[in-house]
């Protein structure tokens, strides 16, 4: 009894997504994975048409794509 009056008190508020109107803003460019998800991203470096090589840094769960990485941007 007493569980089911905690859960019914202490709820966590359900999720809203962004962009939505009540919902966090967009601020980043994101592309729709084929699950329903959401991945946004980062570009940076020298320009497309001088760069030899693509690089894609995946970060973990304390950190975010806003990371500033020492990479040569020569």
């Amino acid at each position: 009894m007493l569980r089911l009056a905690y859960l019914s008190l202490f709820k966590p508020p359900t999720p809203k997504d962004c962009g939505s109107p009540d919902g966090l803003p967009v601020t980043s460019p994101r592309v729709q994975l084929s699950d329903g998800r959401y991945l946004a991203y980062k570009q940076g470096g020298v320009a497309k048409e001088k760069a030899k090589h693509n690089v894609i840094i995946v970060h973990d769960f304390d950190s975010s794509k806003d990371l500033m990485l020492p990479i040569s941007e020569v």
